[in-house]
């Protein structure tokens, strides 16, 4: 399936520091299971919004190497979002052993086209976190400025 309705996004994201600092702080408290979350916005990256709060999520497979936002926690945040008039702005997921990029497991299952998609990688000497956009299977890196 196609998704040529989804806009083009920028090719930079701007995501506010005390925003990414709590995906980050969220990642290390569930280590060494993937903790996953959403990041809720005005609109679409697309549309011109702006991600405005994250919402730390449970991980219903409690996996060290995959991810499902429990059923629950996603849609009591879509209707909230939602009763707000906002939208899911960003899918987040960590990589407690590996690296900031998309697995082939998370480009396959991505069902938010308009959704940015943070992965933060725990790996290294210090966390790291990556944009990207997932469209049809294929995940193209974005720019992340820590604004």
């Amino acid at each position: 399936m196609t998704h040529d309705a989804v806009r083009p996004a920028p090719g930079v994201v701007d995501v506010p520091a005390a925003l990414l600092d709590a995906v980050i702080a969220h990642a290390v408290r569930e280590a060494p299971l993937e903790a996953c979350g959403l990041i809720v916005g005005s609109a679409s990256l697309a549309a011109g919004g702006r991600p405005l709060r994250y919402v730390a999520c449970r991980n219903a497979l409690a996996s060290r190497s995959r991810f499902s936002i429990d059923r629950r926690d996603l849609y009591r945040v879509t209707v909230d979002a939602d009763d707000a008039g906002e939208v899911i702005w960003a899918i987040v997921h960590s990589h407690p052993h590996s690296a900031a990029v998309p697995s082939s497991t998370d480009t396959g299952l991505a069902l938010y086209p308009d959704a940015v998609h943070l992965v933060v990688s725990l790996a290294g000497a210090s966390p790291e976190v990556r944009a990207w956009r997932v469209v049809d299977g294929t995940a193209t890196e974005l720019g992340l400025w820590r604004g």
